[in-house]
């Protein structure tokens, strides 16, 4: 498409220069300067009509999913100015107006700067939006390579601080005063259209106000000047008194902003993603019109007061030469997305007959991939943004791509024959996004758990899409052909997850044993040769073991791991690939079940090692991290002594408690601290009265205050091997053995930890009344009902 246009710019081009060279200058019937004013009116239309065409395409398209990150208004806007500043050219030819040579600089040069100041405003926008621009870090500065990317980066980073700085105060003044600017501004927040234009408009007032002095005053205002050739005809020209320094400063406000706006989507330390950064498509526009410009300036400089046509003809060249590369660059491109869309959905149709067809038409299949990218990209944007179902049906779009027919539905899945046409890489693009799905459908559903029809709708949907995906990856004959299945391994975690939460039942006909057995079994077979991922699809392997009361064989599976798995090596990774440390996790959850099968001088090993080698490594702001690894430690040091208690509150403090306070904490942490606390306190205290302990039996006995939330009683047993409600009787059993409480507080203490107690044994067995959820959980129940029933 590039060249074709550039192609057909150099035709039209050559057509105009034939014309006008054609012309018979002692013709009667046709003003020669008037044929030259009609042939370059007519270019600047074709120019700036395509121009036009683009402006509109992309605002009638600003609701399109693909484009509205890329903030298509905006760049309507910016078409439209380059249009205007195309039209606006035609004044060249007209130099014997004052009115026209008073407009054309100022009307140009704010044309020029609008459209600069869009792509600041642009960048920024989606700088906030993202807050990536946080992320940066200044390393060593000896290595000039790293010196020079950290001034790149701290330059970006205090240019965006500026423009969100501004911003704060607009919203100040435009609110009279009632909204506060906040000081502390940072990267991350919500831009509004409103807030962007109000951004563009301050960056004009340098030039504003330039060009106003430029048409007030009279010695600064550029006129028509006439100049005796000593021919027939005069020639006029422009001219200002001044000078030419309004004109370089006005210059210099023009490139200001386009210079920038490069230096905003430079590559590098906290720039923005690869989808957003248009630094490429800038640097092609520059030296395009670098390039024109180098030969039409002095061109024209020379030939000014000779002849005046091509003069004209020049300057009209080098304003092209700055508008069009950059709408095309910018602007064109995004339309060609709307483009491709259609041509996908067209070319799918067509190819269904025939099975090999997206084989062998390679060029359309690496088309549909880059298409795939693309949305994946702006999927995940979306994602982090919080508008969930965007990137659903974002993702949605990818999956239409590679449907032989109709749009994909979550309901409906892919059929034999199309899962068979799918080439290594389609494969991977199909599974990676209907995993993904299946983790936003989730997120769905924990943002909509107060809203039970779209919550039953959104777990359906998740669980679906995941178990779609494995099926479709062992069931894919391209399968064979991938070196790396990693894409797939993420689907296994996910899968076992949702059975822990109790979303999923196998088919008819097999057992959920079964089921998690052989979905375990696949998942260590399939990372047998990559170490991290093995580690993980261990540890899935050890919990489904743990979960089936199988805990000697799901304490060997953990030393299996442990021959594998190193925190400092592999932790980070797997945590930003499973959202978590499994193997970590796991080897904890271990110390319950060593100590359970009367290992415990393995158990307290094991938590030995833990706090000395897997604590460090992990992030001090991954709580449910924390939270995980630590319970199992706690429930172990609560029951040996006043010594291993304290040891224990002093870990939960540091690692909890405190970095946690004054801070929103997240359910599952907020709900296990306090009955835990209360319990270490009174353990640690050996019986005597601790600071907080009449509050924490006035809170215990209040029946009017909501512990925890319906649905942490099974997640607790799932997660833990011990019901929160049994963790609320041990904490009623604990403050009633206090030295310090009456008899009146130690029999309505008891009495409460028997109704606990009764709403755990409902909680820990299935719906038959009979069968064990959790043999561990089960466990400790019973220790504390046996505990209470010895203090009535």
């Amino acid at each position: 498409m590039q060249s074709i246009l550039y192609t057909a710019a150099i035709l039209v081009v050559i057509g105009l220069a034939a014309i006008i060279g054609s012309l018979d200058l002692d013709s009667q019937m046709l003003d020669p300067f008037i044929a030259f004013q009609v042939c370059y009116g007519i270019l600047l239309a074709i120019f700036g009509c395509v121009q036009l065409y683009v402006a509109i395409a992309l605002y009638n398209n600003r609701n399109n999913l693909l484009l509205e990150l890329y903030q298509p208004v905006w760049l309507a806007l910016f078409a439209l100015t380059g249009c205007i500043a195309t039209f606006a050219s035609f004044m060249f030819v007209l130099p014997e107006y004052d009115i026209s040579c008073a407009l054309r600089q100022p009307l140009l040069f704010m044309c020029f700067t609008f459209m600069g100041n869009i792509l600041i405003t642009r960048t920024w926008r989606i700088g906030c939006i993202m807050g990536v621009t946080q992320s940066f870090r200044v390393e060593d500065d000896n290595d000039n390579d790293r010196a020079i990317s950290s001034v790149i980066t701290m330059s970006r980073l205090a240019i965006m601080k500026v423009l969100s700085k501004t911003s704060s105060w607009i919203g100040f003044i435009r609110s009279c005063g009632r909204k506060k600017s906040v000081s502390n501004v940072g990267i991350r927040r919500q831009i509004t259209f409103v807030d962007s234009v109000w951004i563009v408009l301050v960056l004009m007032i340098p030039q504003i106000i330039l060009q106003v002095v430029n048409l007030s005053l009279p010695n600064v205002r550029w006129k028509s000047e006439e100049i005796y050739d000593g021919g027939y005809d005069n020639i006029y020209i422009c001219e200002s008194d001044s000078g030419p320094w309004s004109l370089i400063v006005g210059i210099v406000l023009v490139i200001m902003p386009f210079l920038i706006s490069l230096l905003l989507n430079t590559k590098g330390d906290g720039a923005l993603p690869d989808q957003f950064r248009e630094s490429d498509a800038m640097t092609s526009s520059l030296v395009s019109s670098v390039c024109i410009l180098i030969i039409t300036l002095p061109s024209a400089a020379l030939v000014k007061e000779i002849v005046p046509e091509v003069y004209m003809y020049l300057m009209g060249a080098s304003v092209l030469s700055f508008v069009l590369p950059n709408c095309f660059h910018l602007a064109w491109k995004r339309v060609c997305v709307i483009k491709s869309q259609g041509t996908s959905a067209t070319r799918t149709k067509r190819s269904s007959s025939n099975p090999t067809a997206l084989d062998k038409d390679s060029e359309y299949t690496f088309a549909r991939l880059k298409q795939a990218e693309d949305a994946a990209t702006m999927s995940k944007m979306f994602e982090t943004m919080g508008q969930l179902k965007k990137a659903l049906e974002v993702s949605r779009g990818i999956l239409t791509l590679f449907k032989s027919d109709g749009e994909f539905s979550w309901e409906t899945e892919f059929d034999s024959s199309e899962v068979n046409t799918l080439g290594p890489k389609e494969l991977e693009v199909v599974v990676s996004t209907m995993i993904d799905s299946a983790k936003r459908w989730l997120k769905v559903l924990m943002s909509k758990s107060d809203k039970e029809e779209e919550a039953d709708e959104a777990q359906l949907r998740s669980v679906k899409a995941c178990n779609d995906a494995l099926n479709m990856f062992k069931d894919a004959p391209a399968k064979k052909l991938l070196k790396d299945r990693s894409v797939v391994f993420p689907g296994y975690s996910f899968m076992i997850s949702m059975i822990k939460m109790g979303a999923y039942n196998p088919p008819d006909g097999q057992s959920l044993e079964e089921y998690e057995c052989e979905l375990a079994c696949s998942f260590v077979k399939e990372t047998v040769f990559q170490q991290y991922h093995h580690c993980r699809a261990l540890a899935m392997k050890a919990d489904m073991l743990r979960k089936h009361g199988r805990y000697e064989e799901a304490v060997a599976v953990t030393e299996e791991m442990k021959l594998v798995y190193d925190p400092h090596l592999h932790s980070k990774i797997i945590l930003d690939e499973y959202s978590s440390d499994h193997c970590a996790d796991i080897l904890s959850a271990a110390v319950s079940w060593l100590s359970y099968v009367d290992r415990k001088e393995e158990a307290l090993a094991r938590c030995d090692c833990i706090i000395k080698e897997i604590l460090p490594v992990i992030g001090e702001r991954e709580f449910i991290s924390l939270t995980v690894i630590l319970y199992p430690i706690f429930l172990l040091y609560k029951d040996m002594g006043k010594d291993k208690a304290t040891e224990a509150l002093e870990l939960y403090k540091k690692h909890i408690i405190q970095p946690t306070e004054g801070e929103k904490r997240h359910p599952v942490v907020a709900h296990l601290i306090i009955p835990m606390t209360i319990i270490l306190n009174c353990r640690s205290s050996g019986g005597d009265t601790y600071a907080s302990m009449k509050d924490n039996i006035s809170y215990v006995l209040n029946d009017e205050e909501e512990k925890y939330p319906a649905w942490l009683k099974a997640s607790s047993v799932s997660y833990f091997d011990v019901s929160i409600c049994s963790l609320y009787a041990e904490a009623c059993l604990c403050l009633s053995r206090m030295n310090g409480c009456n008899e009146e507080d130690r029999a309505a203490l008891l009495k409460e930890g028997h109704l606990y107690l009764d709403l755990s044994d409902a909680s820990l067995k299935k719906e038959d009344g009979s069968t064990i959820t959790s043999t561990l959980a089960y466990s400790h129940y019973s220790r504390i009902l046996s505990e209470i029933k010895q203090e009535d």
